[in-house]
């Protein structure tokens, strides 16, 4: 009884208390409430709900419609064109972009709390001078996407230069004004400049046009602009049932054409610029899709393909990309030779002679072709577990076609045998209508058999980390952290997730052989320190991470297709520390009706018996240059 009587008296008193605190708490702030909801100083909002989210999220949108209301004239010619005319829906329109802005943006916002009979009532305010702060945030945005847009494009990396600088159109019609000047630019002027332009500038030749199977005709295009190549350019074409996606890399794009739509004659191109698709990777871009104007740019390119290209200009293309049957010569690479710390290595693994793996190569070439454009089986492959399971999982998830042609045939020494760069293929997407023009790596041990195959990186960049390992003198490292990084993205293609764990593990985790492997009993020598106030904290990081993981499980279970891409990939050298390096990626994936953006880091060393990673960093829609984690935020404690 006495128990009961505590728990009843108890049960009685808290709430009297929690009041009393929270009143108390609030009384030395209690803001003239009447005097600020009449006078002119201030926006703010009011809300008293049992639920107090519910009550300060309410507060917030009534704050930011009046915000909207004072500002509304000057988004005449910014919102969505299907409400013009209609002033309710332009109203409210104009609403739904101010309400894009969030809350934390407000750094003045004063709020004020109390319980009430109607539940906690929430007071929100700010004076109105202070509003100008979410503006300048959100044109600090729009500045950083158009400065990696204008990069993008100084590195013929169009893709990605037509995405950002689109994004910068739509951010810039939420903002209400009508110039922005950054470097000399007015942003609501040049990128509606720069989009059109590249799209006119750009040329579709056909190289090679053929049958690979009876069902099947893969038509390669040279892809220039101003008579060089574009490193990416994405387009779409029709194939008769669906407007399907394309990218090309490296001034090439393999255009593959299906059934009845092998019999075609000609093909309309759409360079592509809006993405739609990967809106999702910026969520400010993604809430005011529906809201703003957004442009249209219609420049086609028509493709005759009853037109065979003459000799003079093949020969005159392929000055700019070359193009040649996949086995028909191979240049053989043995760079590894001129780093002495190599050498013992080197010779140890050099099993086989190599005028022999010349002989072998073309058929195990051959017999990967088969394996994915005719289903044929290989029964040595299939004696090697790790090796028929990826094979499997290459060709489930990315439904892959090899081509008769590449742009690059060299067999290189590796540190653990020998790899062949590269066969030129196709992944299909059917879901979202995506075709990819995709490379494909096969390594062989010291004795000429493949052991693994993976998705490899993009021409321009691999020959830039090779001219950039010529000051270091530190092929041998790049050539491991390439390796690596095209391991880490053919796992996520493949869907394994076993792979991606380890790789985010929080243990170290060495990074050479077909299999990521953690090692536990590793010290962690490396302290982070922030050295912006905008960076991100240890446990920010921690749980991004953490998320990613968990993301990706839900994708890799629920999507039918994925597409992993990177529009960035550097290597990056600690001067004053030997052996460690930082690779920074910015990476994006498109899956079904879902996309995402972020920039990850990763920091290597080299100075133990075998490299391993001590770091990762994930940021997702990170886009300020001084909020992303870098080499220099870490100190090697040996």
């Amino acid at each position: 009884m006495h128990h009961l009587e505590n728990s009843s008296f108890t049960k009685q008193i808290l709430p009297f208390l929690f009041a009393v605190i929270i009143t108390s708490s609030a009384f030395g702030q209690t803001p003239d409430i009447e005097t600020i909801q009449s006078g002119s100083d201030h926006y703010w909002g009011e809300f008293c709900s049992p639920n107090q989210n519910e009550s300060e999220s309410a507060a917030i949108d009534q704050l930011l419609s009046k915000i909207a209301v004072n500002i509304e004239s000057s988004f005449t010619n910014k919102v969505s064109e299907n409400i013009s005319g209609n002033q309710a829906e332009y109203k409210e329109e104009v609403e739904g972009i101010v309400k894009t802005y969030s809350s934390a943006k407000l750094k003045n916002l004063k709020t004020f709390k109390e319980p009430r009979d109607c539940g906690i009532y929430v007071f929100r305010y700010i004076e109105k001078a202070s509003v100008n702060e979410i503006f300048e945030n959100r044109k600090q945005l729009v500045k950083d996407i158009f400065d990696k847009a204008e990069e993008f494009e100084e590195e013929a990396n169009y893709a990605n230069a037509l995405k950002y600088y689109y994004y910068s159109i739509v951010l810039l019609n939420s903002i209400p004004e009508t110039q922005l000047m950054h470097n000399g630019d007015n942003l609501y002027v040049e990128p509606g400049f720069r989009i059109p332009d590249i799209m006119q500038s750009v040329t579709f030749d056909i190289i090679s046009d053929e049958m690979l199977t009876d069902k099947e005709r893969e038509i390669t295009v040279a892809v220039l602009l101003d008579g060089e190549k574009a490193k990416t350019l994405d387009f779409s074409f029709w194939d008769g049932s669906n407007s399907v996606s394309a990218k090309s890399i490296d001034g090439t794009a393999t255009i593959n054409l299906y059934g009845s739509s092998t019999q075609f004659n000609d093909l309309r191109i759409n360079v592509k610029y809006d993405y739609y698709e990967n809106k999702g990777e910026i969520k400010e871009v993604s809430d005011l899709w529906d809201l703003v104007q957004r442009p249209k740019f219609n420049y086609p390119k028509e493709l005759d393909l009853d037109e065979p290209i003459t000799q003079a200009k093949k020969e005159e293309i392929q000055q700019k990309v070359p193009l040649e049957p996949m086995s028909e010569s191979f240049t053989l690479n043995t760079f590894l030779e001129e780093f002495s710390n190599s050498q013992e290595q080197v010779e140890e693994i050099e099993a086989l002679d190599e005028e022999a793996l010349k002989e072998i190569v073309p058929d195990h070439l051959k017999n990967v072709q088969a394996y994915f454009n005719e289903d044929k089986a290989n029964d040595v492959w299939e004696q090697d577990e790790f090796l028929s399971s990826k094979l499997e999982r290459l060709e489930r998830h990315n439904n892959l076609s090899i081509s008769n042609n590449t742009s690059k045939s060299n067999i290189n020494k590796t540190l653990e045998g020998w790899e062949f760069r590269q066969l030129s293929s196709t992944a299909r997407y059917p879901s979202v209508n995506m075709q990819s023009k995709e490379y494909l790596i096969p390594d062989f041990d010291s004795t000429g058999a493949v052991v693994d195959v993976n998705f490899g990186i993009m021409d321009g960049m691999y020959d830039e980390f090779r001219r950039q390992s010529t000051y270091g003198k530190d092929w041998d490292k790049r050539q491991v952290m390439i390796k690596f990084v095209e391991k880490y993205r053919t796992a996520y293609m493949t869907r394994d997730l076993s792979q991606l764990g380890t790789m985010f593990a929080d243990q170290a985790v060495i990074i050479t052989g077909r299999v990521l492997r953690a090692d536990a009993d590793d010290t962690n020598n490396f302290a982070y320190e922030q050295n912006q106030p905008t960076q991100p904290n240890v446990e920010y990081l921690r749980q991004t991470k953490d998320e990613f993981i968990a993301r990706q499980k839900i994708l890799f279970e629920t999507k039918p297709d994925i597409h992993l891409g990177f529009s960035t990939f550097n290597i990056i050298r600690k001067n004053n520390q030997e052996g460690i390096y930082g690779i920074s990626m910015r990476q994006s994936y498109t899956s079904t009706n879902y996309s995402d953006e972020g920039y990850l880091f990763l920091l290597i060393d080299f100075n133990g018996e075998e490299p391993k990673i001590y770091v990762r960093a994930w940021q997702p829609q990170e886009w300020s240059e001084d909020a992303l984690v870098e080499l220099g935020n870490f100190r090697v404690n040996f």
